[in-house]
């Protein structure tokens, strides 16, 4: 039983933040050094001084980046920048981009939701992926300066006869609060809901529910354990964006590898072994990459290695695990002493590798949405960053202070 509340919100003032564009951010995760000074200077209030602060020369235990957002969140409430609204409530968030040449819209509502174990019994949240310790670090000293949640966990579940579905879009009828597009090109359109009855009834739709983590492992395990250190019950809920498996708009990305470490005699012998286990296939150019992985059977894996300035096609037969975890297993794990990067990108995994940064990436195709959802329900979790959900969901168009 998915257990969900309304919350009363706390959101930027439109008497005082005139551009809501400049005063939202990623989640924490995706932001780029290069992004984050570029968030910094857009608006004084912009929700990475809290969300993903810089450091200074001088921090201590006292002053820091951590306790500096502390004191923004503070200030900016007594300041009225940030007001919390008077009425319980949960939040549409409708997001229009476009894809593959396509526009695409994706439906999703803000809400609490109540913090449970994973793995047992009696759960209906499952995750996807592993957790690392130095995220969960990162995101507990946050959590524990400012009392607050910032970004949304991303959640997915399914709505088959469309019921929840049919109930938002009548919400969606009246202008929205917030009308923008961020700095990815998205179009972010926002309304609040604040009507008892329609509540208890998205209330009571979503308790029939599993749900599985898109995004967000890293601060869902960290609200779970503040919240047993807190005690107090308030503490008990987490900020999440819940959306339809079965919606048009559900985008999943590949992730590819960056891998790094290896010399000129390591490249060497890594392709003597792909071919113990794969079929190679030497491609031409970056224009044959599409064409060769969305070949693959539903019984194969294909990636694609790139390094030393060649495209190398490997095919794996008789999969039964998915391709991130082939490739975890067949080519990642064997090798020793080598650093690992992530990114969506097809033209930076190239252009890193040709500049030396990295020894050869390993690029993929995207998880299917239905693989992800049958490995959380199972039980399972995927290797690290092995989904990109696209669009991100933006964090700063709400937030839970506790």
């Amino acid at each position: 039983m998915a257990d969900i509340i309304a919350f009363k919100g706390a959101r930027y003032n439109k008497e005082k933040i005139k551009d809501f564009s400049k005063v939202v951010a990623p989640p924490y995760d995706v932001i780029s050094g290069e992004e984050q000074g570029r968030l910094y200077k857009m608006d004084q209030y912009n929700i990475v001084r809290m969300l993903m602060g810089k450091s200074s020369p001088g921090d201590n235990d006292k002053d820091n980046k951590y306790v500096r957002a502390g004191r923004y969140l503070k200030d900016w409430q007594k300041k009225g920048v940030i007001k919390r609204d008077v009425n319980p409530s949960v939040y549409i968030n409708l997001q229009e981009f476009k894809l593959g040449g396509k526009i695409k819209r994706r439906i999703g509502f803000i809400a609490l939701l109540k913090l449970e174990e994973f793995d047992t019994k009696e759960s209906s949240i499952y995750p996807h992926e592993n957790t690392l310790a130095a995220p969960k670090e990162d995101r507990a000293k946050l959590i524990h300066a400012i009392e607050a949640n910032l970004g949304p966990v991303f959640a997915i579940f399914e709505d088959k006869d469309r019921s929840i579905s049919a109930i938002l879009k009548n919400q969606m009828k009246p202008e929205p609060l917030i009308n923008i597009v961020d700095s990815h090109g998205v179009r972010n359109k926002f309304w609040q809901v604040s009507d008892q009855e329609i509540i208890a009834g998205l209330i009571g739709l979503m308790k029939h529910k599993k749900i599985f983590i898109a995004d967000g492992h890293h601060r869902y395990e960290v609200g779970l354990a503040f919240s047993k250190f807190k005690k107090d019950p308030k503490y008990g809920y987490i900020l999440t964006y819940f959306t339809d498996l079965l919606g048009d708009g559900l985008a999943v990305l590949p992730y590819h590898r960056l891998i790094g470490g290896l010399d000129k005699d390591g490249l060497f012998a890594l392709e003597a072994s792909l071919k113990k286990n794969f079929i190679t296939k030497p491609l031409r150019s970056k224009k044959d990459l599409n064409t060769f992985l969305g070949g693959a059977k539903p019984t194969e894996a294909r990636f694609v290695i790139y390094g030393r300035k060649k495209f190398i096609g490997l095919v794996f037969k008789n999969k039964i695990d998915m391709d991130v975890t082939v490739a975890k297993n067949l080519i990642i794990d064997p090798l020793r002493k080598i650093f690992i990067d992530f990114t969506k990108d097809l033209d930076y995994a190239i252009k890193e590798v040709n500049s030396g940064k990295f020894s050869f990436a390993i690029l993929v195709n995207p998880v299917k949405i239905t693989e992800i959802r049958d490995v959380a329900f199972l039980g399972s979790r995927m290797p690290q960053k092995s989904t990109y959900f696209y669009p991100k969901v933006l964090t700063g168009l709400v937030i839970n202070v506790f």
